[in-house]
């Protein structure tokens, strides 16, 4: 695809939203970063017209603002109606929706659940789409830390865990928006795989965190239980390409490790799924 095109980031402002603007722009795209900042509005539909007029690509990457399960099916079907609406009546050739390896696999977790259903509304849209599945993200860590916490013990599944750095989930959304519509789910991951308490052991250490980080047979995934592949891409699309050790020395890891912004999130699905 010529890199002559205007693409719509939806979450323009977030964690991959800012990420993404930047990458494209770095490969010579025209870029509108959407969001109710900008005077976006999906769940209104306000402002969605006049950012995506000659639009080619949109890039949903949006957030819900509250993981209330009544609330999370709400937000996905409202935004949908508004978007796709406005996509048809834009001609846009390609929305890519950012999404989660293992969502088709884990039941039981509210927030799987309704971005499953977000993948039913992607395909039912009638506009050219990709799906794109990523394993978890590092910057997500600490907050996962903190919900599988009791004490000085953190109660993990006992699964095999991916994470993957969000400026590399960035730099795949970007080459999958350069790119045709695939009409299907790929995958993002991250590099390696290990049990998940391998990987908060890590955490704890490189933090020098009391906390110690165990395998419990009992802990599920914020009500989802997870088989030891679960969540995690075996051949995955695109793999990333900065590893923990690497990671945790960014400025993204510290700003993840000073400012865990999704614990009220974690609180609300973990409040969800022991009601």
């Amino acid at each position: 695809m010529s890199l002559n095109l205007k693409v719509v980031v939806l979450g323009g402002g977030g964690l991959i939203g800012t990420r993404v603007v930047s990458a494209l722009q770095a490969a010579g795209a025209q870029v509108i970063a959407a969001s109710r900042r900008t005077g976006v509005n999906i769940l209104t539909g306000e402002g969605l017209e006049t950012a995506l007029t000659g639009a080619d690509v949109v890039i949903d990457t949006s957030d819900v603002p509250s993981f209330d399960p009544s609330s999370l099916a709400s937000f996905f079907g409202d935004a949908a109606k508004h978007v796709y609406q406005a996509e048809r009546a834009a001609g846009v050739r390609h929305h890519i929706c950012l999404s989660i390896v293992g969502v088709d696999r884990v039941r039981g977790n509210p927030y799987f659940d309704a971005k499953l259903g977000q993948e039913d509304l992607v395909r039912a849209s009638g506009v050219p789409y990709t799906i794109a599945r990523a394993t978890q993200f590092f910057e997500f860590m600490p907050t996962l830390a903190t919900g599988f916490t009791k004490g000085l013990i953190t109660h993990l599944p006992n699964a095999q865990f991916q994470p993957i750095a969000a400026d590399d989930v960035a730099k795949a959304l970007a080459s999958i928006a350069l790119n045709d519509p695939h009409h299907g789910a790929v995958t993002i991951a991250g590099k390696e795989h290990a049990p998940f308490e391998s990987w908060f052991a890590r955490l704890f250490t490189a933090t020098r965190d009391p906390r110690r980080a165990i395998a419990d047979v009992e802990a599920t995934y914020f009500g989802g239980p997870l088989q030891d592949d679960s969540i995690i891409a075996a051949h995955p699309d695109y793999t990333g390409h900065l590893g923990f050790d690497d990671w945790i020395l960014t400025e993204s890891a510290q700003h993840a490790l000073n400012h865990d912004r999704h614990a009220d999130a974690v609180s609300e699905i973990k409040r969800s799924t022991t009601a």
